[in-house]
């Protein structure tokens, strides 16, 4: 009868011991969750794709204010006539249309500068993809092209 209670004392033990260290990594992966350790949007980098001649040179979402922008160097090697089009945010279906009045000269940037995006479920820190629409004029007719964003939201 004696050995049978040292048999329940070494598991009690046995069970003790793996039992605190069980706790103590439970805590430890708590902790780095609650930080973001794990999200993967912490990982993520921005991009930027358009076709070659049209590069991208900055890019910013404002939370705060609701603003995107976006700067394409024109290396067509031609001016551009009226630049304009539409901006999609993938996670909210948001279609913002924008329109630049004038010529953008070869060599030169075109600045895309939507106001009024709906930010309200953006985390700042995260990374919002868009889809965007440019229509220019070029030597009397009219070319479109597209390109998509790999944006990180700003506070």
């Amino acid at each position: 009868m004696a050995s049978q209670g040292l048999r329940g004392q070494a598991a009690m033990e046995y069970l003790m011991t793996y039992g605190w260290a069980l706790i103590a990594i439970v805590v430890v992966l708590s902790v780095l969750y609650s930080v973001g350790v794990f999200d993967p949007q912490q990982y993520m980098s921005e991009e930027c794709m358009f076709q070659p001649s049209l590069q991208c040179k900055s890019m910013q979402l404002s939370k705060q204010s609701g603003t995107f922008t976006l700067i394409l160097h024109n290396g067509l090697g031609y001016r551009i006539i009226r630049p304009s089009g539409k901006i999609t945010f993938l996670s909210t279906g948001q279609e913002i249309p924008y329109a630049i009045g004038g010529e953008v000269g070869p060599n030169a940037g075109i600045q895309i500068e939507v106001t009024g995006v709906d930010t309200s479920k953006f985390r700042a820190g995260t990374i919002e993809k868009a889809r965007i629409a440019l229509e220019y004029g070029l030597d009397g007719r009219t070319y479109t092209t597209t390109g998509s964003v790999s944006v990180r939201v700003s506070p």
